[in-house]
């Protein structure tokens, strides 16, 4: 059941930002429909059963207008989402295109919740930590890291590279197991 639940916020959470993108609506609620047709093999037992957990756990909000089911995800549910996105990171086995992405950060003390929580999804996501506030991965995932620093409002700390070389990049290319 959590992998029905997780794939349905990640399809609301997605939705959002291209409606955010595209400017289609205030980029808030969707229609269930919507949203659940992008979910292949689930049952709509299970798809029902997943949205009234997921209410309950206060991931989503629901309303009903003009004879539809309208949904949103809370900011536990944003959360949720991209610590769905986050693992699925560490599961990557593409091709590697021969560039390093960097992740690197100077949060201050007031900021300790965030920094914290970003190490901790980079080091849950796979990514090599090169010093304490320096992390390396070798596939996209610029995306996933901007999402979550925009969560925890640490765009102004946070640095992503994108780097065609780096010293001791055959040892790191072993932890990673690439070729």
């Amino acid at each position: 059941m959590k992998k029905i639940l997780d794939e349905i916020l990640w399809n609301i959470y997605y939705q959002t930002e291209q409606a955010r993108v595209g400017g289609r609506n205030d980029g808030r609620f969707f229609i269930l429909n919507s949203v659940l047709k992008d979910i292949h093999n689930f049952s709509s037992k299970q798809s029902n059963a997943a949205v009234s957990d997921l209410k309950k756990e206060k991931l989503i909000e629901k309303k009903n207008y003009e004879g539809s089911v309208l949904i949103s995800l809370t900011e536990r549910g944003v959360l949720r989402a991209i610590n769905f996105r986050f693992r699925r990171l560490g599961n990557k086995k593409e091709k590697w295109d021969g560039k390093w992405r960097m992740v690197f950060f100077n949060i201050p003390e007031n900021h300790r919740k965030g920094r914290d929580a970003l190490r901790y999804r980079l080091k849950m996501a796979g990514f090599h930590k090169l010093q304490e506030s320096i992390f390396i991965y070798p596939y996209e995932c610029e995306k996933e890291v901007r999402d979550f620093i925009k969560l925890f409002k640490l765009e102004k700390y946070v640095r992503f590279g994108l780097l065609d070389f780096i010293d001791d990049g055959q040892r790191i290319a072993e932890f990673f197991k690439l070729k």
